[in-house]
């Protein structure tokens, strides 16, 4: 799996430049509201996806990830732009926003070490070229090769995994799937909106598939074969790999996947006390291209508008929009987990969900590394801590300070003493975590 080990901030929105250390399992964050956990969760997000490049919001930051073979680090910063003061502020209101986005192709220096090879790969921007060095991949490339739709650190893992060019490393390609879960229903509208709603907040997370397929006049067959695919958005594997074992009918307008092949729905079922479910993808576009001999037909096929439908054990359907609050929520966080095996990011995640379904969850989450904010003690009951400097890790602390005009969002890792009153604590078994945290003034 792959983990984000540490990510250190010279520059950020209003964050004060601080390091912070993350566990391999649980990260916490704790603090009032508006001290920036939200923040802290998006720009994780950010990172992981390399999607960075918000209006107005200049950065540099270094990151370390482990890899399944080798790791990740150094420093990824934007370019500002380069706009007068005086004359940005001449600017009409909305044209200040196109003025001041920063660069989306940032500046990178990253290092890649492949560990059973102990060999180096080194990336970084040159002015408009992407140089790579080390490993036998010793090349320049077009800067504008780095792009937030494809992400830099999937880019840099993609362009070493051809075993055919020297060393190297898998690309772990559930990076792109790294999006935050909200603390209210938002990934929930991302995964079932239709395709015509132009005011998504997280349009970007909307499944989408694009089936590629050919049919040969020697097949003898009205079905197609099936030669890519690919996906924008959240979308687990699984269903790729459902998609891509089927030979769908010329006359595919939908495709249907019963629950019992999808994990996230069987457990949805199990947890709602439904008989079953069934997840709809429906035909968006349908592209037919001719080769120039017409011995093969191309076509390019479009899934998305995905659905739920589920049956009671009375033999009632309902559709997923009569999900009650909580039961969207659990159904989206099921399906988010599917689509991320190395991490979970996570805000408010026990908003609206029934304890039993926190413990599910938790559980559910596994082995994946973690980053979690809430307010409700709930969560932090189902922590569990073996050492002082597991604490130490595991929990992130979050507050604002005010000097003058200045606001600042102040992020840190706990003390080796705070991490010590709060483990001699723990061990006792009299308190709860969240009365610890409270009670030794942390939370």
């Amino acid at each position: 799996m792959v983990k984000l080990k540490r990510l250190k901030i010279h520059r950020y929105r209003n964050v004060e430049p601080c390091e912070l250390i993350f566990g391999d399992r649980r990260n916490i964050l704790l603090g009032p509201n508006g001290a920036g956990k939200t923040t802290l969760l998006s720009l994780i997000s950010k990172v992981l996806r390399t999607s960075l490049s918000d209006p107005g919001d200049p950065f540099s930051i270094e990151i370390e990830l482990t890899l399944p073979r080798g790791s990740l680090t150094g420093t990824i910063a934007s370019r500002e732009p380069r706009i007068d003061p005086a004359e940005f502020l001449r600017l009409p209101p909305m044209a200040r926003v196109d003025a001041y986005t920063a660069s989306e192709v940032p500046d990178i220096n990253l290092v890649l070490s492949v560990a059973d090879s102990q060999t180096t790969i080194s990336f970084r921007r040159s002015d408009d070229r992407l140089i790579i060095q080390g490993g036998g991949l010793d090349n320049g490339l077009p800067a504008g090769i780095i792009t937030t739709s494809v992400g830099t650190l999937n880019l840099v893992l993609n362009l070493t995994s051809n075993p055919n060019t020297g060393p190297h490393i898998d690309s772990p390609t559930e990076l792109k799937n790294a999006s935050r879960f909200d603390e209210s229903l938002d990934t929930f509208r991302a995964l079932t909106a239709r395709q015509d709603v132009a005011d998504l907040q997280d349009g970007d997370l909307r499944p989408e598939i694009c089936l590629t397929q050919t049919q040969s006049p020697d097949n003898g067959s009205s079905h197609q074969r099936i030669v890519g695919i690919s996906a924008h958005g959240i979308v687990p594997e699984n269903i790729l790999n459902i998609l891509g074992r089927l030979d769908l009918p010329a006359a595919t307008i939908e495709h249907s996947i019963h629950h019992d092949q999808l994990h996230f729905l069987s457990e949805t079922v199990r947890l709602l006390g439904l008989s079953s479910a069934t997840a709809m993808l429906e035909l968006l576009d349908k592209r037919v291209y001719q080769s120039t001999n017409k011995a093969t037909k191309t076509e390019q096929l479009d899934f998305g508008n995905l659905k739920f439908w589920f049956t009671r054990r009375d033999g009632s359907i309902f559709q997923d929009q009569h999900l009650s609050y909580g039961q969207k929520r659990l159904l989206a966080f099921l399906y988010y987990l599917d689509a991320n095996p190395s991490f979970v990011i996570a805000d408010e995640l026990v908003n609206g969900l029934h304890h039993a379904w926190i413990e599910e969850c938790m559980n559910a989450i596994g082995d994946r590394q973690a980053f979690l904010t809430s307010q409700n003690p709930l969560l932090l009951d189902y922590l569990s801590f073996e050492s002082v400097e597991q604490v130490k890790e595991s929990f992130i602390l979050c507050r604002n300070q005010v000097d003058g005009d200045r606001e600042r969002m102040i992020w840190r890792n706990m003390t080796d003493d705070e991490a010590d009153m709060f483990y001699r604590a723990y061990q006792v078994g009299i308190e709860h975590v969240g009365e610890i945290l409270r009670t030794r003034g942390l939370w």
